[in-house]
């Protein structure tokens, strides 16, 4: 069996383990609702999620329309948190003065929710897509300043002290020591920012009521008018989504820095 072979048969064999808890829960589901022991009226069975998923992107288009939208809104609040995020973590994590400076504030801020924001947000920015993309880079930007200040702070000092004794200078030292032994931290604390995004899209878009189009917006609506299937629809695209972006933007990542690096096991 050639090489290429033997990784396609791992790989379907990663995914059939992967996807083989779902399609259980999946089918436990549906039967509870077709035996009616679960009502279908709260809690809608899969194949109507799927088929009312299926009508909103194929025969309506609306859906697409929602997820667009938030898509954009997330990816603009993200990478904005990723880039002053990433940025502010290897200054405190390089700089003790600035990370006298700024860890304070940061302990303090972190706990605060970032829905808790939101209202602020609304009455500074008003009701527009700069209150939600300010909501969402305010989920992302603390557990990556974070994550990636401690990814830098604990590495060890006779690793550095190594470098030096070697001769490397500070940009030697910066992109050969202190970023790769602190990029498990940093990708730890994007990977969390991905799902805190999320959650502060749809919020901001719940709590936002003049925007017309988003994934929250759809959800809230749907509350509205008591349509329990679009907010199970709602519910399955944000999971999809933050899957999706975990696997398109953090496992090209991965390879291409720890595991490259080898600093992480094969999964």
């Amino acid at each position: 069996m050639g090489h290429d072979q033997i990784l396609i048969r791992r790989k379907l064999t990663s995914t059939f383990y992967f996807l083989l808890p779902f399609f259980c829960v999946f089918v436990i589901w549906e039967l509870l609702v077709y035996l009616g022991i679960v009502r279908a009226k709260l809690i809608p069975s899969p194949s109507g999620i799927f088929l009312s998923l299926f009508e909103g992107i194929v025969l309506e288009h609306v859906l697409l329309t929602h997820l667009w939208q938030s898509l954009i809104r997330i990816l603009l609040g993200f990478g904005l948190g990723t880039f002053l995020g990433t940025s502010l973590g290897i200054l405190m994590g390089v700089e003790e003065l600035i990370h006298k400076a700024f860890y304070p504030i940061l302990s303090f801020l972190i706990p605060v929710p970032t829905l808790a924001w939101v209202p602020l947000l609304l009455i500074i920015f008003g009701i527009g897509d700069e209150t939600v993309i300010l909501a969402i880079f305010l989920g992302s930007f603390f557990p990556i300043v974070y994550n990636t200040m401690n990814g830098i702070r604990t590495i060890e000092k006779k690793e550095i002290w190594a470098a030096q004794s070697m001769g490397a200078n500070r940009v030697t030292l910066f992109f050969d020591i202190l970023i790769p032994g602190s990029m498990v931290s940093i990708i730890t604390g994007l990977r969390l920012a991905i799902g805190y995004s999320w959650r502060a899209l749809v919020g901001a878009e719940m709590l936002a009521a003049g925007i017309s189009w988003g994934i929250g917006n759809m959800i809230y609506t749907a509350r509205a008018f008591n349509d329990i299937q679009t907010m199970f629809v709602g519910l399955v695209v944000i999971a999809v989504g933050g899957f999706l972006m975990d696997r398109i933007i953090m496992d090209p990542l991965e390879k291409r820095t720890i595991e490259k690096w080898g600093m992480s096991k094969e999964r």
